[in-house]
């Protein structure tokens, strides 16, 4: 295990725990306590059980800053153990890889080990088991819940645009209808009119014979 003196020379550092493996991480050194330390990494914040650490090395162009103030805000406990309890409630990953990975919700945390929520299964992990655990992961059910957002929006937007589309061709059928009918109507009366004036011209232009009076 490595001390804690050489952790706090390397605080502000970009430092790799581990050589190798899933155990191996690469960030930035923030915090050194009494039995863990936290780095920033791409993932988010990393706290490493010094337990397990085997190895650390410092990246060749960066320099310690031989500072022992945190660059950036991470949970400060006074144990590993202390700081599994404030993340209770939270989405985490525990391990960085490999069989031990897990993510999950941390539940509650005992003397020996934490309760992890993992797709509404209670699982525990043994405290000496965990050797880091990453916080401020994204979690799957809001992209799963994006996704299905978005699929439903289009849902409803397809249904409403066919429901519209269908609303407007039923419209304009009932208006070519009406407009036929209309046509029709006209035509026929047109026709009726037509024939009336011609019975009037035809008995206007016609001579009746009307026989002499006898006396």
């Amino acid at each position: 295990m490595v001390e804690n003196s050489t952790f706090k020379s390397l605080i502000g550092s970009e430092v790799k725990i581990n050589r190798g493996g899933h155990d191996a991480i690469t960030g930035k050194l923030i915090g050194v306590h009494s039995n863990y330390v936290a780095l920033s990494s791409e993932d988010g914040a990393v706290y490493v059980n010094t337990t397990h650490v085997k190895s650390i090395s410092q990246s060749p162009n960066q320099k310690s800053s031989g500072t022992n103030g945190s660059i950036t805000t991470h949970i400060k406990a006074s144990s590993f153990n202390a700081l599994l309890h404030e993340l209770r409630h939270n989405f985490v990953k525990i391990n960085r890889g490999g069989p031990e990975k897990l993510e999950g919700i941390i539940s509650d945390v005992t003397s020996d080990h934490a309760i992890v929520i993992i797709n509404n299964e209670l699982i525990r992990v043994p405290l000496f088991h965990i050797k880091s655990v990453t916080v401020g992961l994204k979690s799957r059910g809001n992209k799963n819940g994006n996704k299905n957002g978005n699929k439903s929006r289009n849902t409803n937007g397809n249904a409403i645009a066919k429901s519209g589309g269908n609303k407007s061709s039923k419209s304009n059928r009932s208006g070519n209808r009406t407009n036929r009918s209309d046509r029709s109507n006209r035509s026929q009366r047109s026709h009726r009119s037509s024939r009336s004036s011609n019975r009037d011209r035809g008995s206007q232009g016609f001579n009746f014979w009307t026989p002499p009076f006898f006396s």
